[in-house]
This record gives structure tokens, sequence and C-alpha cells, in this order.
């Protein structure tokens, strides 16, 4: 037991006090030390759930304590993830610095067609998986000197499913569960504080599992079959939910979309702290919502694109209790598609703005939103680039950061064609082209990369000629 003293006040005391006062702290140490050698239980709380819920919980056994008193030197690194969307809150934005285009570029012969790359950065380098068409992995060790083949477990995906690798004991792998009910549309993800792996089950449920497989809680909470599940540093949960097929414009890879959002917490207790239903007659055209600060308040805010069949996609901004706070306007026709992309400070002064695709099939214009008041103001557009295949759930071939090292953030993406990657940067006028990439063959996949341990973007992209093309300063 410590006590604080106010600044500058020292004790006092006499000799006399002195003789009393040692033997009974002695007597108070010894029986301190005792105590602190006893066996302290953990005991896990449950609250009492709430009979006016409407989502059906059920609970195993409550998920193991995010923070643990370890010994610094018995402290393990953090592990190291890398996600096709980068963030795992779903902004497609990566920190650090890029030297492109002066840097330069590396081919590597696949044993088949590339559909999805993602990479970590691993022992001074950058591990790279790819996943190919027949769902098979090929993991490369990258660096500037040398490519060396990396044994990445395990070796077999499902190529619908896009990968998430991480890097936990100085060991990488991808994340997977052994589970019959987990949808096969998405993939699951870790939550290393507390050691659980969570995923959707083809039913729409969302479980959480222990690193022994076994079933830790499961929330029935009618996810979207693919959707992508986000995650903030508390490890909540977001995720889209409540599938429909009122809506059938079908270019997403099904003819299902969502008409909620669904915020859950973890830890303490599993449960379901908001759901956000749309308008009736529109829906939610994505996979996932950005889920950032946009407005640099503190609080994040969810963004996604709410759809209809007369008036198309718009953003729509909401915060996590549901309350919308900004609103887009509609493209005017129904059946097209605005794809959100990411939020960073894209703007000549530093704004926060969100950008995205408009119609990334039909002539792909890349646009730029700023806040005013309840509204999104688009502040600049530029023609002629894309985010998305038609039909197919790779919603991730397009990424911000400031890939050439000027203190600037650019959007990285494929022209119509898919054979070139275009910087598009903000100006005072508008949007220009700051530079281009030629991929030199179609792209396949989406647009990987990873920042180094010394802060420093590499970049990377699957061709449909079997060719990982890997961007190095």
């Amino acid at each position: 037991m410590f006590i604080n003293l106010p600044p500058g006040k020292r004790p006092t005391c006499n000799r006399r006090m002195m003789n009393r006062l040692i033997p009974n702290l002695l007597i108070l140490f010894v029986v301190l030390l005792i105590a602190s050698c006893a066996p302290v239980e953990a005991i896990a709380q449950t609250k009492t759930p709430d009979p006016t819920a409407t989502i059906a919980l059920t609970t195993v056994k409550a998920p193991q304590t995010i923070a643990t008193d370890k010994d610094e030197s018995e402290s393990e690194t953090q592990p190291l993830f890398g996600y096709t969307h980068h963030m795992p809150d779903g902004n497609r934005f990566i920190e650090g610095t890029g030297s492109l285009p002066n840097g330069t570029s590396i081919e590597i012969t696949l044993e088949g067609t590339p559909l999805w790359v993602v990479a970590v950065p691993y022992e001074g380098s950058s591990l790279w998986a790819v996943i190919l068409d027949d769902g098979r992995v090929q993991g490369f060790n990258i660096n500037t000197q040398s490519v060396k083949t990396a044994q990445i477990t395990p070796g077999q995906l499902n190529p619908e499913s896009p990968p998430l690798i991480f890097i936990e004991d100085g060991i990488p792998k991808l994340v997977a569960v052994s589970s019959p009910d987990q949808s096969l549309s998405t993939h699951p993800i870790y939550l290393p504080s507390q050691e659980l792996y969570t995923f959707i089950n083809n039913d729409g449920s969302l479980s959480l599992i222990d690193k022994s497989n076994q079933i830790i809680a499961t929330l029935d909470i009618n996810a979207l079959p693919d959707a992508r599940i986000l995650s903030d540093d508390a490890d909540r949960l977001l995720l889209l939910s409540g599938p429909t097929s009122k809506y059938d414009h079908g270019v997403l890879g099904d003819e299902i979309e969502a008409t909620s959002i669904t915020l859950t917490e973890t830890f303490p207790d599993i449960r379901v702290v908001s759901v956000i239903q749309v308008p009736d007659g529109q829906v939610i055209e994505g996979i996932a919502p950005i889920w950032t600060d946009l407005n640099n308040d503190g609080n994040r805010e969810i963004i996604v694109t709410l759809s209809d069949g007369i008036n198309g996609a718009q953003l729509v901004v909401y915060s996590e209790d549901g309350e919308r706070l900004a609103l887009g306007d509609a493209i005017g026709i129904g059946y097209r598609w605005r794809h959100q992309i990411a939020v960073a400070p894209f703007g000549p002064n530093g704004e926060m703005e969100i950008v995205d695709v408009l119609t990334p099939h039909i002539g792909g214009v890349v646009e730029f939103f700023q806040t005013d008041g309840n509204r999104l103001l688009k502040v600049a557009q530029i023609g002629g680039y894309t985010s998305h295949v038609i039909g197919s759930r790779n919603l991730d071939m397009a990424i911000a950061g400031d890939f050439d090292g000027d203190g600037l953030i650019e959007l990285l993406l494929p022209n119509q064609s898919r054979n070139e990657l275009g910087a598009i940067q903000r100006t005072f006028d508008g949007a220009d082209v700051a530079w281009k990439l030629p991929i030199e063959g179609q792209m396949s996949t989406n647009l990987g990369a990873v920042t180094l341990d010394n802060g420093t973007i590499i970049i990377g992209v699957g061709r449909s000629d079997n060719i990982l093309k890997i961007w190095l300063p």
C-alpha cells in the first residue's frame, strides 16, 4: 500500500514514534507478502439478458479477459495483420510513404492465375500470400535484394473468400477456422487480445471460437453472407446485416444486399450495441461500411452506399447510434452504383474527404466529397478509372496513401482496361493524375500494399498471365 503526499510535504515523526512504527510495518509487510502468494481466480461476470431484446444470444462460456498481467520479459509482440481492405475498420488507406514511380519492379511467375494478394511486414522485408483461382496459396518473402518462397498455412483457401494474413510469435498464417457452418463468401477475423476468432455462419449468426475450436458464443444477427467483419481497438465488431433480394442489381457477386448495420461488443460481454435500419425501399449496396473518424471529433462514423431502383446510389454517413449525419446526392437513375473507397486528408489543405468511384463498370469517375453540415458535397472528379470487375466480390482494387513521398495523399487504382495504375491527387482546381504505373498485363487481383518496418510502402498486383508484380523502393 502506498500513501501519496501532496507536493512539498514530508512525513514527520520522533524517535519514540519510529520505535512503535517499525515493528508494525514489519508485520504489515509479512502479511502483504503472504497475501501476494495466494492464488487468485478470475471470475467472469455475465449481465442479465434484456427480456425485450430481439437478438438471440447463446453463450457457452465467457471470453477470456482482454487485459492480462504479464512480466515484461514474457510479453509477446502484438500480431501483425494484412487485410485486402488494409485497415481493420474497412478504410482502404495505408500509412507510410512510398517512392513511386521512381522505384523498381519485379515479376514473379506463379503456378496459376492469381485472384487475391495480401502482405505483411516480416523480418525486415515483406511477406506476400497469393491465392490462385483454384484456392492454392503461394507465399513469397520479398525485399530489394531477393525473392524467396515462403511456407504459409493453410496451403488451400476457398478462392471466393479474400485472405487475411497475420504473424503471431513470428509465424505467418492465414486466418482460418474449422467449422462446417462457416459462410464461405467471407473470411473470419482474429481478436488477439482475447485469442478468439469470429466468423459468420451460413444462417447469418456470428460465432466466436477459441484456438481449440471451441465455440465461446453465438449471436443471431442475420448477417449478410459475404459481409466483411470490421473491428476497432476495443474489439467491437461492425458488419452489414438484414439480407434481402428486393434490389436485384447483382453486380457484387450475387443479388443479395443488406438493409441494416449491426454493431456488437465482444468484451466484457458479447452483445449487440445497436442495429441501424436503412429507409424502406433502399439497400446498402456493398459488403462493408467504412468505420472511421470522418470529422475529427474523436468518434467513429459509419459510411455506406445506399441504393434503390429509382434514384440509384448515394453516400450516407451515420453515427454509431444510427443518427444520419450527412447525405450525398443520388445518381438519379436506378441500377447505378457508387463504390466507396476511403476516407483520408485528400483536400488541398488537408481536408478530410471521402473518395468513391461512380459507376466503375461504365466509365468510372473518381469523386471526392467533403461534409458541409448535413450534406456531402462533391468537390472534385476525374474519369477513366475503375475499382471493381462486375460480378466479383473483390472490392479492394483501390487504395489511398502517400505513394510517392511528397507528403500528399493519392488514390491509386487501375484504369478501365486494368493494365495501368493511376495516382489521383486533389488540387485546388479539382483532381489530376499525378503519375501512372504500367502493369504490363491485366490486373486480376485486389491492389496489395504493405508498409515495411522503416515506414516504406511497397505495392503489388496479380496479373491474369500468372504473374505477381511488385513495385519496390
